[in-house]
């Protein structure tokens, strides 16, 4: 459907990620039947292993070494996180609230006014590629026509659709942008060395 979520993390301990990921599932309207991850240790541990055992997530990870395994959500780096929120580093617990902050709007914006278009066919002819697209939708059109939503959630997610007024949105969105770089890290300037004294010498 092109549901999607963000979440950050106050560091990559195991339980803080598990703890993310159990949030970010209460959040989705539908019922997650797999998590695939890659192979760093705050995915791969006992707990979270434990965890999709406990709830029926089918849990894979990626193969070692194969950077294209996760190759169409690692494209979402760019529309969904680094287009928006940037590039610079955040190190305090401020900056962190305003970055789910922010992320919490993203999520109505990104679900319910962004359209996106599926790649139905591919074709090659010598060196040309064709491609063949799906008609835009949003992920929520998507969500409605899969038939997975049952009628509650069919009922609360088109009130939710109804109430939200996306130029305001788009003005809190931006205003969230605003105080999330502001918080950001900043590296400090060079010093300036201190004049010499005495005569300077040519080398």
């Amino acid at each position: 459907t092109g549901w999607v979520e963000r979440q950050a993390v106050w560091g990559k301990t195991q339980d803080r990620v598990g703890a993310a990921l159990h949030e970010i599932g209460q959040r989705l309207p539908f019922t997650r039947l797999g998590l695939d991850s890659d192979n760093g240790a705050e995915f791969i541990n006992h707990d979270l292993l434990a965890y999709c055992q406990k709830h029926q997530i089918t849990f894979t990870r990626s193969r070692p070494y194969k950077k294209n395994d996760n190759a169409h959500v690692e494209e979402k780096n760019w529309t969904a996180v680094r287009r928006l929120v940037g590039y610079d580093r955040y190190t305090s617990r401020l900056a962190l609230e305003t970055l789910n902050r922010l992320y919490g709007l993203l999520r109505w914006h990104t679900n319910f006014f962004q359209p996106v278009m599926q790649l139905q066919e591919k074709t090659r002819n010598g060196a040309k590629v064709h491609k063949v697209y799906d008609t835009p939708q949003t992920p929520y059109q998507r969500l409605l026509k899969s038939g997975i939503l049952s009628p509650q959630k069919q009922i609360a997610l088109a009130a939710t659709s109804r109430g939200l007024p996306p130029v305001r949105l788009l003005r809190d969105i931006a205003a969230a942008q605003e105080q999330l770089w502001a918080r950001a890290e900043r590296a400090p300037r060079p010093q300036r060395p201190p004049a010499s004294d005495g005569i300077p010498t040519n080398a």
